[in-house]
């Protein structure tokens, strides 16, 4: 008998299904230096929104309290231990879209604007300010996108006033984009990024007096016939901006714009999709783990997930329709007085649930049914599957065990597809038994053979790293 351990490598399910390291397929896990981490179920931060989400955000005000933000095609709605609306009576067409600016959170949504007092938790017209699609803070204004119905229109407002929105006045003023398509969005910071349908853009904070005029930005190209295809598809996290284009996952740092997807999961995700689902996708960054979430919803979703430390993909398969980072909302005690007015033990959640943590960053979801949560529950079920494998080289293989590289003792199963050609029809054998040996026991042969191990859901483990299969060699044919 002979033992060959196999690590799990780097999801790309474009490369060829032999002679290769990749994994073919997965689900449910975070890429780790050297394998893979659990990923937890959903779980319910807030209560059901009364319509359905139409965007959210969460921030973290001067007295470092949390906020959390979201809206429907009607209402925009604020959360403190349950949701209340804070503008209402709209009938929207875009997304809800929100930058901070101090204390103030400026919220578009292709109609009116709105600025929502983070320590008041109160809502209203930003006066002056413009209709606009997309919005951001860079340096110390505040820049709209698809500003006043001009899909292709940039404005932005006075200098460090949001209120100041008359152009030529306080270095207020706007540019049209006269290339490159509509403006998908803005990214903020000491500069900003506008990413257009077919080019990326850099404004800079370089003023210059034309008579009584101050105009304070200079716009250049660093990315021509690149841009986003879908608005949903950008995130950003510092000076790291992502976002999806004709050509595949992009990242820019403000300087390049550099693929991240090509070869490996660019083309089994476009082939996964329609155009029409691309625009109903959501993307965020997860502060906890340094990776970007590209979200597709469907029956279920699916979550397509970078770690740009570790340059790894990896996706997650779950019913939610949005996702978005950012931090959970503050409750105080006289909150949770009035949601459990029997006291501490008719709590039916622990105090350390992310329910009740207030300003903790998180990877945010929101459900079907319009609740808002993390992924920190229970283990998800998962799987991850290898590539075909010619154990005896020239030869068949007859295998006899797999011996799991996990710290789980139980709720394993590992299925084998086995083939005399790599061509043939699939032929799936399962096993669940794991011995205390640490050995699955299997009957199986084939030439080609890729091995799937499934984790159940709630199972505790942390680390999966790959298999070691026990086989002798079978004949030449």
């Amino acid at each position: 008998m002979v033992r060959q351990r196999t690590l799990f490598g780097p999801y790309s399910p474009d490369n060829a299904q032999f002679l290769t390291d990749g994994l073919s397929d997965i689900a449910n896990v975070y890429p780790t230096a050297n394998g893979y981490a659990p990923v937890g179920q959903f779980e319910a931060v807030t209560d059901n929104l009364p319509g359905k989400f139409n965007g959210g955000a969460a921030f973290v005000d001067s007295s470092e309290t949390g906020t959390l933000i979201a809206g429907t095609a009607t209402n925009l709605y604020r959360y403190a231990a349950g949701w209340s609306p804070i503008v209402s009576g709209l009938a929207l067409q875009s997304r809800w879209q929100f930058t901070q600016f101090g204390d103030v959170a400026i919220a578009v949504n292709g109609g009116t604007t709105y600025a929502v007092d983070l320590t008041g938790g109160t809502a209203s017209p930003v006066t002056g300010a413009p209709s606009a699609t997309s919005v951001a803070t860079v340096r110390d204004f505040v820049v709209y996108g698809g500003a006043n119905g001009n899909a292709a229109l940039v404005q932005w407002s006075g200098f460090n006033d949001y209120t100041k929105n008359t152009p030529g006045q306080d270095q207020a003023g706007y540019q049209p984009m006269l290339d490159g398509g509509d403006v998908q969005g803005i990214a903020s910071g000491e500069y900003g990024l506008i990413i257009q349908r077919s080019t990326v853009r850099r404004m800079t904070y370089a003023p210059v007096t034309e008579g009584d005029v101050t105009v304070p930005w200079q716009f250049d190209v660093i990315a021509p016939e690149v841009g986003a295809i879908s608005k949903g598809s950008i995130a950003q996290s510092g000076r790291r901006v992502y976002f999806l284009s004709d050509r595949g996952f992009m990242f820019c740092d403000g300087n390049d714009v550099t693929p991240i997807g090509t070869e490996r999961v660019d083309a089994t995700f476009f082939a996964s999709y329609s155009r029409a689902q691309l625009d109903t996708m959501y993307a965020a960054i997860d502060p906890r783990r340094s990776t970007v979430a590209w979200l597709v919803p469907g029956s279920p979703g699916k979550m397509w997930v970078y770690n740009w430390q570790l340059d790894k993909w990896t996706i997650i398969a779950l019913d939610a329709v949005a996702v978005f980072s950012g931090f959970t909302s503050s409750i105080t005690l006289e909150q949770l007085n009035a949601l459990y007015p029997g006291g501490l033990d008719t709590i039916p959640f622990s105090l350390d649930s992310t329910r009740f943590s207030g300003g903790d960053p998180l990877l945010l979801l929101a459900d079907n049914a319009g609740a808002i949560g993390a992924l920190s529950g229970d283990n998800m079920a998962a799987f991850m599957t290898t590539p075909y494998i010619e154990y005896s080289d020239g030869r068949g293989t007859r295998l006899r065990a797999i011996r799991p590289i996990t710290d789980a003792v139980d709720g394993i199963t590992i299925t084998m597809d086995c083939r005399q050609r790599l061509g043939d029809v699939t032929g799936l054998t399962s096993r669940s038994t794991l011995m205390p040996s640490g050995d699955v026991p299997v009957r199986a042969s084939g030439r080609y053979i890729a091995l799937t191990m499934t984790m159940s859901a709630g199972t505790p483990w942390t680390s999966v790293q790959g298999v070691e299969p026990i086989y002798a060699a079978g004949g030449g044919r």
